[in-house]
């Protein structure tokens, strides 16, 4: 132990407790707890279990003090078969032991975990612990462990620093669950919102965003009148427009009844029309899924349907989808551009009949009759890409 009483020592580590919570928030909390407790039991080796027999390697060790990594990696059946930890369940959680009280020292000297792995860092024959958190089949646990010869001393005040230690143990194990679980779903989210063939945002009631996909963010970069606020709120380069548009998103996130809206804005300095679609997340009515994840009560989906972001398929897509020639593919992108067959027959010197016959070809392979329905195909399937 560091000079001093225990006492003073916790108290000067406040501020680890905070580092120790940040960790968890930070993916970082199991090394973050071995690194506290080692510091306060530096002549101690510190052992952190984690317990999951349904998963795979799901039973496995973290340490501090064992030979400064020199130790050779923790055979899983050693892990699954030590005896030990079997018996941390039959304490209940946050409620500090001692090994003797668990089984007896002689016993566990025999066991394969110390004979065959933990006995080559030292003489680590004693322990006090606590189990940290239980949720069925899953356990984690912490020992601080010692030789036999300095348990009368070392145990009490091991004891005494994990009774005050445990209760922030068990709050940062659920912060850091919290953490995981939010940062996968929110990934998911994102995920799913990069399908989106369009220009895609999650606001809340009062306009903040929380999520976009990229075509969102190019749609924010290109100037087109939507604006990202300093304070993250969506706004519009049109006072009229950016009033119509808090207005929808404040009336969906109130409405009793869920409903989706569309709405007409200009778009920039050219006063060209863009269309925007707003569904509450409340109307998706599946809390199971990534955006909708059960605190959804007055976010908005809004999907922005303009030309800025210009629709394209690649060569290879359509080459696998309908096997086109390579003529056939440059012209199936033309028409989604928008192009007509004049202006292709007179860019390109070639005649109009020649493209007409690789239209015909084009729509036989595709399975449609006419240009239209051809055109309205390859935006079906540009709007699916997601890239």
């Amino acid at each position: 132990m560091p000079d001093g009483a225990l006492g003073e020592a916790l108290h000067v580590t406040c501020h680890e407790i905070g580092a120790l919570h940040e960790a968890a928030l930070e993916g970082r909390f199991h090394e973050r707890a071995l690194d506290l407790v080692s510091a306060h039991f530096p002549q101690a080796a510190i052992l952190y279990f984690r317990q999951d027999p349904a998963q795979p390697g799901g039973c496995g060790i973290l340490h501090r003090g064992l030979g400064d990594g020199s130790m050779p990696a923790l055979p899983l059946n050693l892990a699954r078969a030590n005896p030990l930890v079997q018996a941390h369940r039959q304490r209940p959680v946050g409620l500090v032991f001692h090994d003797d009280a668990l089984m007896a020292r002689a016993g566990f000297r025999a066991t394969g975990f110390f004979r065959d792995w933990l006995c080559k860092a030292g003489e680590f024959d004693a322990a006090t612990g606590v189990v940290i958190s239980r949720d069925g089949p899953v356990q984690t646990s912490l020992e601080i462990r010692y030789p036999a010869h300095a348990a009368r001393r070392i145990a009490p005040e091991a004891a005494h620093f994990l009774e005050d230690l445990a209760p922030h143990l068990q709050h940062a194990t659920r912060t850091a669950a919290l953490a995981l679980d939010a940062g996968q779903a929110r990934r998911a989210a994102h995920h799913v919102l990069e399908l989106s063939g369009f220009p895609t945002f999650v606001v809340a009631q009062d306009g903040l965003v929380e999520m976009m996909n990229g075509r969102a963010e190019n749609l924010l970069r290109n100037g087109s009148g939507l604006i990202l606020g300093m304070d993250r709120r969506l706004q519009t380069s049109d006072a009229e427009d950016g009033a119509r548009l808090s207005d929808a998103i404040a009336g969906l996130g109130q409405s009793p009844r869920p409903r989706s809206t569309i709405i007409g804005l200009r778009a920039g300095k050219n006063g060209a029309q863009k269309l925007m679609t707003l569904t509450p997340l409340a109307a998706l009515g599946r809390n199971d899924s990534a955006i909708c994840d059960g605190s959804d009560a007055g976010r908005v989906a809004i999907m922005v349907i303009d030309g800025v972001d210009q629709l394209h398929l690649g060569r290879d897509a359509l080459w696998r989808m309908f096997d086109l020639t390579a003529r056939e593919v440059e012209l199936a992108q033309a028409l989604l551009e928008g192009r007509t067959l004049p202006e292709l027959a007179r860019a390109h010197a070639v005649s109009k009949q020649t493209l007409r016959n690789q239209l015909s070809s084009i729509m036989r392979k595709t399975c449609t009759r006419r240009q239209s329905e051809l055109v309205a195909l390859l935006l079906q399937m540009a709007r699916a890409l997601p890239l």
